[in-house]
């Protein structure tokens, strides 16, 4: 019997950089699938590679876990040797695993590169990686890596392994062919398209992809090529096959080839999402494609019947412009009358909204705990009261059903439609002594005394105002050409110098301070309102928001952008796990949630949650092949918190070990853990402690 000791150890923090980020939205990730590979076993291995080092693995294409990869180079391919996954990418990046809880860095025995490793195969002993101006690297282990001197310098793109031996393509329709990674002669394709990837579809069938929808085939291991028409006239990225199903995939382009001819699977009542398909792979009877922000959709075969496809997760992906937290709830706007809410930042909740705003982009949120107001594009204007209702929740204990109500509000969750504010884009919101205050295009500023009856009031400029704030001494309204108007009462407005022409994209007041920020990574400050100092951001992207938490404020902006500053002069571009652009940022004073393209919501804690853990069941049995056991861990704690499992065999003479780094990735708080011990060390009696990782 074992014995399980509770040891919960705490602590409090303060903020810890760099920030550890994860997606909320859309599921399972919103990183750019560029490759993907799977290892079968009981279970299989899934692993994804994305921008910003950003690495995912799955048992079973539902649960995806964040890999810490050590790097935030973009990672470009991915494949297998026997049992260790390697992994290639961005200036040289080669890294590799046995374990997936733990990727070390190969080594490049000629020394570092500048060159991009665009795409790695294996054979059953060697690893070969291609890339820029001809690079091309082999590897008996994925730890160390020799260039080899091709002979080209074309730009690589794709290579493969089949038949005995490489198959490797790029631009300008440029492909060779080795067989040992080593020796490699130029073939003639027949096109100078751009090529992007190459794949072995067995019976020494190779297949190249590339822009405009280039197609081409070799039936002789690469020899010799010809075009394939397919359909496609988009970019094609990739191409797999599953038995004796060929397909292809690239920007709104998914095309298969079963029996004669090739079919356009996005045409299907069943077929995939049109999105952008960077990845395949193929089982027999079954297709996996991922794409751009983490889209998968999976195909299926059942006996004769034409495959049929399933979106793995449906997540809504419409640009999302701006986000506010209030009342212990986070509201997100954006396109197609897109509003979300989230309690905790991690599970988010499309809402709906009334039939007349249905074709509405809601450019911005903000209010009260009493009162939220979006508004958006030519005027539109909906409003979500804080109303207690009653809700029913229903829940099985044991065999009964126990049915109970409690009430809510529905702040965030209701809303209710207004009369176009005007025919004017709209897109400042906030509250100030008594009045809510929207902004928007051509200078307009309204304020309501209840959110429901608007008051158009003067202003002395036509400036669109894009982001409006309370502060010291009344209002402040900011846009584009460095415009600043402020108010003391919502009603007088006066002109104020900002000393830029760029865009005054959000103004936020923080504490004490004002701070704008926007075009060209402008960064302006102000105590006041009417006089503005210049902070240097480091950076020309555009900045879309600020907040604080703590003594620390944060920006987001174009390209992942994310700034860090404890004295609103010297600010630190601390990056994040995308490039992509992000819009808005709110927070509960603990974490930061961000929202941008393509329906994208990250979360990063920023003041850790030091509430203990517990180890809530604990269960230990035969592995079933005689020469293991396994323990079974049910623990439970918070969102996002990251501890180790500790061990030690007795509480006298031993010390604890420290175990494997876990996190919570749900909202619900609980993990189940599963380690295997061989039967010849599982003691009767051990201890076993969850500690919180800094």
């Amino acid at each position: 019997m074992a014995l399980i000791l509770w040891t919960l150890a705490t602590s409090l923090h303060a903020v810890e950089l760099p920030l550890r980020w994860r997606f909320s939205n859309p599921a399972p990730h919103g990183g750019n699938v560029v490759d993907m590979a799977y290892l079968p076993g009981v279970p299989g291995v899934w692993v994804q590679v994305a921008e910003r080092g950003q690495i995912y693995t799955s048992a079973d294409l539902d649960l995806w876990i964040p890999r810490a990869s050590s790097t935030t180079n973009a990672l470009r391919g991915v494949a297998f040797l026997g049992q260790r996954v390697v992994v290639t990418g961005e200036s040289g990046a080669v890294l590799y695993a046995d374990s997936l809880d733990h990727f070390s860095r190969g080594t490049l025995l000629d020394g570092v590169t500048g060159d991009w490793l665009e795409a790695v195969t294996a054979s059953a002993n060697l690893l070969v990686a291609v890339g820029d101006r001809g690079a091309i690297y082999t590897s008996p282990n994925g730890v160390q890596w020799k260039r080899q001197p091709a002979g080209f310098s074309e730009w690589l793109t794709g290579v493969d392994y089949g038949a005995g031996g490489f198959v490797a393509v790029g631009d300008s329709g440029f492909i060779a062919t080795s067989p040992n990674g080593t020796n490699w002669m130029q073939r003639t394709s027949g096109t100078v398209s751009n090529l992007a990837r190459v794949a072995h579809v067995g019976s020494g069938r190779f297949v190249a992809v590339g822009e405009s929808g280039i197609t081409l085939s070799s039936t002789n291991a690469g020899g010799s090529w010809f075009a394939e028409p397919t359909g496609a006239t988009n970019s094609l990225h990739n191409a797999v096959v599953a038995g004796t199903a060929r397909l292809v995939v690239g920007a709104d382009e998914v095309r298969l080839h079963e029996g004669a001819g090739w079919s356009n699977e996005l045409a299907k009542s069943n077929g995939p999402p049109a999105w952008t398909y960077y990845a395949n792979v193929g089982l027999p009877g079954f297709f996996c494609v991922a794409g751009q922000t983490g889209m998968m959709a999976e195909g299926y075969k059942t006996n004769s019947a034409p495959f049929f496809w399933v979106p793995v997760f449906d997540s809504p992906r419409h640009w999302l412009w701006d986000v506010t937290y209030a009342g212990n709830l986070y509201v997100a706007v954006g396109d197609r009358a897109t509003v979300m809410t989230s309690g905790e930042g991690v599970n988010w909740t499309l809402e709906l909204v009334p039939p007349s705003v249905t074709n509405s982009i809601f450019l911005g949120v903000g209010g009260t705990t009493n009162l939220l107001v979006a508004v958006g594009n030519q005027g539109s204007i909906i409003i979500s009261p804080s109303l207690e209702t009653n809700v029913t929740v229903t829940n099985i204990v044991g065999s009964s059903i126990l049915v109970t109500n409690v009430t809510g509000s529905t702040l965030g969750v209701i809303w209710f439609d207004l009369p176009r504010l005007g025919s004017n884009d709209l897109q400042g919101v906030a509250w100030f002594d008594g009045l809510y205050v929207v902004t928007g295009n051509k200078g307009r500023v309204w304020t309501s005394p209840d959110g429901t009856n608007w008051t158009r009031q003067p202003t002395p400029i036509t400036n669109f105002l894009s982001s409006v704030t309370a502060g010291p001494g009344g209002l402040v309204a900011v846009g584009d050409d460095g415009a600043i108007i402020t108010s003391p009462n919502g009603t007088n407005w006066t002109v104020q110098s900002s000393g830029t022409t760029n865009w005054l994209y959000r103004v936020r007041s923080l504490g004490s301070n004002l701070i704008a920020v926007g075009q060209n990574g402008i960064i302006r400050t102000s105590t006041n309102g009417s006089s503005w100092s210049p902070r240097y951001s480091g950076t020309v992207q555009w900045l879309n928001d600020v907040t604080r938490i703590g003594d620390t404020c944060f920006i987001v902006g174009a390209g992942g952008t994310v700034l860090a500053s404890t004295d609103l002069v010297k600010w630190t571009n601390l990056g994040t796990i995308t490039q992509k652009a992000l819009f808005g940022l709110a927070t509960d004073s603990r974490q930061l949630v961000a929202v941008g393209v393509e329906g994208l919501i990250l979360r990063a804690a920023v003041l850790p949650d030091p509430t203990p853990i517990s180890i809530l069941r604990y269960t230990r049995f035969p592995a079933g092949d005689g020469q293991t056991v396994q323990n079974l861990f049910l623990f439970a704690g918070k969102p996002d918190q990251q501890f180790t499992l500790d061990y030690r065999s007795n509480l006298t003479t031993n010390r604890w070990v420290t175990g494997p780094e876990l996190e919570f990735y749900d909202s619900d708080g609980t993990l189940y853990y599963l380690e295997t011990l061989p039967a010849t060390n599982a003691l009767p009696v051990e201890f076993y402690r969850g500690t919180l990782s800094p």
